[in-house]
């Protein structure tokens, strides 16, 4: 019994839950690289939510956390400059038609970016927080993840039908 608590604590830490996630749109990008026409809108909705739905809950979790210390909020702003980043890319894919040639170079563009994002996050900013966050302080935090973003998921599912 005490073992399965200790995977679900485990699973709880906010940067496990993260990478998780990386791993999830990494695997959904490299779908749509194979997909065409309805199978490649069905992948792009997949990333679409998954993304947004990502960096809203970073947003609105991970990064004031970061804040709070010296080591890791001179990572905040440019985490957030590059969500809007990959924001935009995200709105400019969902206007256009999976059979327009500028299609398939905006995924290209929004992996080129979601890549950088991704490496900086597990490398850079993940290791200043494990030097200042207790693993209590990052299972707590990871509980709030979870909890916030599923009470988002609704808008940007609908924000996705706009």
């Amino acid at each position: 019994m005490a073992k399965t608590k200790a995977n679900k604590e485990k699973s709880t830490d906010i940067l496990a839950l993260i990478e998780a996630e990386h791993r999830q749109v990494e695997n959904l990008l490299a779908e749509a690289e194979k997909s065409k026409g309805a199978k490649l809108v069905e992948q792009f909705n997949k990333i679409y939510i998954a993304v947004i739905l990502h960096a809203r809950t970073e947003e609105l979790v991970f990064y004031p956390a970061l804040r709070e210390y010296e080591e890791t909020e001179q990572y905040v702003e440019e985490a957030e400059e590059e969500h809007e980043e990959v924001s935009f890319i995200l709105e400019e894919i969902k206007a256009l038609k999976p059979t327009n040639p500028e299609f398939k170079e905006k995924m290209l563009e929004l992996k080129e970016t979601l890549e950088h994002h991704v490496q900086e996050e597990e490398s850079e900013i993940f290791n200043a927080v494990r030097e200042c966050m207790s693993d209590k302080e990052l299972t707590e935090l990871g509980q709030e993840f979870q909890e916030t973003k599923d009470k988002l998921v609704s808008n940007v599912e609908a924000a996705l039908a706009m």
